[in-house]
């Protein structure tokens, strides 16, 4: 089943509603690509110089491409005006994701391609001078003629990557992985290993780094009577260490559903999804769990997980990130419907499985109207940013979307504005912000439609100082 997630379709449907040009931030937006029509996708990563490579998914030449930019410190553009094509082939490529290289030497993109009719997925490396240094167009991680879809990818440790995605050559989803290594050579089987092929549809993979040169995965699975989530770990090599169907996260009766995972420091992995155990209806109100899992794949918490939040609302789109502050552990954002509309809230949970600061979570944004699509990152002085898309004012027609953004000390502190601080306010909307830290200032991308024309999204980027905005 090749599906687009609930929020990819709201991003495309605020996009009908664009209008006007007005901006009221905190600070001057970066235009990095105003090309002709569409723009989206953007994707960061450090350049390992004090700036950052961006990559998106490009219209300009009628059908998709994958096209890059570099920016230093002070958000200057140091490549091509709008952007270097990584592929303009026939047919469509699009949801580029990067990864960093060894030696701050540039980076990996990973994209899905339609060159040959059905979608493949195709890999290049570029150096920190936009050079190309596999072959022209990427080298190709997977080919079989069914499609393959939902990539994603983490970094292998060794100046390679590891990429997982859903696969229909058993016509059913399954789940592959291949690893390529820095020079654009796969290591694993020609067209890749079976993550889990086995009767039924497999769902949105997730993985994160087993710190041995392999990874371990978490999915959700609909081949038993009641939907869970399962979890594989496979070594350097492309071998299944774990059994060959994968170990269940949670055992919990009711269904599970979209994890999410993350290192644990210690070979491991945290795994967090959404849990309707105690939805009164089907897939109505969800709330979220945890289950932290070691190399062998033995769960450390309850067997059922742990709570992160059960308020008996609504509670979806978790995204996580390591803490590493003397213990380990994770934070937790998503949004939830405790308060009618929906607001954003966190947690941290240790590397016991205890919640750190408020039972059922932290509230950082409960503005009136929607907040939506929360994601966050470290600020690597045992903060967090966590910026989300706001629909403040509102009130649940989400019509246009601004990004809003706020940071929180280690004990729960916002140390920016009551809500959040405001990133872009301007008129026709913003889309699939992503940020990451380069010194100490928080660089943030995403689509915006401030020229009034839906069908012409350009990229936009603002460079936010921790410093900014600071609560005494």
């Amino acid at each position: 089943m090749n599906r687009i997630p609930v929020y990819a379709l709201l991003w495309f449907v605020s996009t009908l509603f664009l209008s006007g040009e007005r901006c009221i931030a905190q600070y001057s937006n970066l235009p990095l690509c105003t090309a002709s029509n569409e723009q989206l996708f953007p994707d960061l990563v450090s350049d390992g110089h004090r700036g950052a490579i961006i990559a998106w998914m490009d219209a300009r030449n009628g059908n998709r491409d994958v096209f890059i930019q570099r920016i230093d410190a002070s958000g200057k553009a140091l490549w091509k005006e709008d952007g270097i094509a990584i592929c303009q082939l026939p047919g469509s490529q699009g949801w580029p994701i990067l990864i960093p290289v060894l030696n701050n030497d540039g980076a990996i993109i990973v994209w899905r391609d339609s060159r040959n009719g059905n979608p493949d997925l195709y890999a290049q490396r570029i150096d920190v001078n936009g050079t190309e240094l596999w072959d022209k167009n990427g080298v190709p991680l997977c080919q079989n003629l069914a499609s393959q879809d939902d990539p994603r990818a983490i970094a292998d440790g060794e100046d390679g990557v590891i990429v997982v995605w859903e696969d229909w050559r058993n016509s059913r989803q399954d789940l592959f992985a291949q690893r390529i290594n820095g020079k654009g050579e796969t290591i694993w089987r020609k067209d890749g290993v079976a993550i889990y092929d086995g009767k039924g549809d497999q769902y949105d993979p997730s993985l994160t780094t087993d710190q041995t040169g392999g990874a371990i995965f978490a999915w959700w699975d609909i081949s038993t009577p009641e939907w869970r989530v399962f979890s594989q770990r496979i070594s350097a090599e492309g071998r299944k260490l774990w059994p060959d169907r994968g170990i269940t996260v949670c055992e919990a009766n009711g269904n599970q559903g979209g994890p999410l995972a993350i290192s644990d420091g210690s070979g491991g992995a945290f795994v967090v999804w959404s849990d309707y155990r105690d939805d009164p209806a089907i897939f109505t109100t969800s709330d979220l769990y945890a289950q932290r899992i070691n190399a062998n794949g033995q769960r450390l918490w309850n067997p059922d997980g742990i709570v992160i939040c059960n308020q008996p609302e609504n509670q979806q789109q978790p995204f996580i990130a390591q803490v590493n502050q003397g213990i380990s552990g994770i934070v937790v954002t998503w949004w939830d419907d405790r308060d009618v509309f929906s607001d954003i809230y966190a947690q941290w949970i240790n590397g016991d499985g205890e919640p750190m600061w408020e039972i059922n979570g932290l509230p950082i944004c409960t503005a009136e109207g929607e907040q939506r699509q929360p994601k966050l990152i470290r600020d690597k002085s045992n903060g967090t940013i966590i910026y989300w898309l706001d629909y403040r004012g509102d009130y649940g027609n989400e019509a246009t979307s601004a990004i809003y953004a706020q940071r929180i000390d280690k004990n729960g502190r916002s140390l920016w504005a009551l809500n959040g601080m405001p990133i872009c306010l301007a008129d026709g909307g913003q889309m699939t912000p992503d940020a990451i830290m380069i010194d100490n200032m928080v660089l943030i991308a995403w689509s915006d439609g401030r020229n009034g024309d839906s069908y012409d999204i350009d990229i936009y980027a603002d460079l936010i100082p921790l410093n900014s905005n600071i609560i005494e």
